[in-house]
């Protein structure tokens, strides 16, 4: 079955990925929804996003707070930008109505420069997850076996899908328990250290995890999960690369 463009996952952190768009990905988080986009950074791109519908939770750099929609006609917010090496994440916000929690989000995603590597991280994040909930394995294989392949393999397809793909998830985390715990304030030159703490750490396991892949044979990026059009671009721009 060729990739979809439109890619849903069920609760608990269900979430609907629209990819028919060029340029861009829409994001809608039904109900109840657990999802976040986990605390990262990209370093080749700025990132762009439109709140259309709903109420959400943004930490953006050190900055928390909850972004709404507006509901007159007409009228929508601007964009958020995010700027190269800025942490952030995002999730849909807590309800403070009935009717706020009921209420689906909507967001649209966009990068520049728009060269079409968002829609393929999302092809292939949620390639690798939706097929190893599909997965079954014989029933002579052990259950640990199969645990662990799911442990183990998936972190590792997900890690270097980040690595190829300027996707940098924050890891360690110490730098902000420093500053939460009052050990250091920000812009300090302990905060300066424990950011590079952070950066460094999060480059090494990406880059160990796509060397174990490549070295199994596996490819970050793989043709099953991406169309065949953007796979062919993908490859043009990112030649001689593991990810491959």
């Amino acid at each position: 079955m060729p990739p979809q463009s439109i890619i849903r996952r069920n609760p608990p952190d269900a979430v609907v990925y629209d990819l028919s768009t060029p340029g861009q990905v829409t994001i809608t988080l039904p109900a109840g929804s657990t999802w976040t986009s986990g605390l990262h950074w990209h370093e080749t791109h700025t990132e762009y996003l439109q709140l259309i519908k709903g109420r959400i939770r943004l930490r953006l750099g050190d900055t928390v707070r909850t972004v709404s929609a507006t509901l007159e006609p007409g009228y929508s917010l601007p964009e958020i930008q995010v700027d190269k090496n800025v942490w952030h994440e995002w999730s849909r916000a807590e309800a403070g109505t009935q009717a706020q929690a009921e209420e689906e989000v909507i967001v649209v995603e966009r990068t520049d420069p728009a060269d079409g590597d968002k829609a393929i991280f999302f092809w292939n994040l949620n390639g690798v997850i939706l097929e190893a909930q599909r997965a079954t394995m014989p029933s002579f294989i052990p259950r640990w076996l199969r645990e662990a392949w799911t442990g183990l393999w998936v972190p590792l397809s997900l890690f270097a899908i980040f690595d190829a793909l300027d996707n940098f998830p924050v890891f360690l985390g110490i730098r902000d328990t420093g500053w939460q715990r009052g050990f250091i304030k920000r812009g300090s030159w302990g905060d300066s250290r424990l950011s590079w703490l952070e950066v460094q750490s999060t480059h090494a396991i990406l880059s160990i995890a796509s060397l174990l892949i490549w070295i199994v044979g596996g490819r970050a990026i793989r043709p099953r999960f991406t169309p065949a059009e953007e796979y062919a671009a993908w490859v043009l721009r990112n030649r001689g690369s593991k990810s491959q």
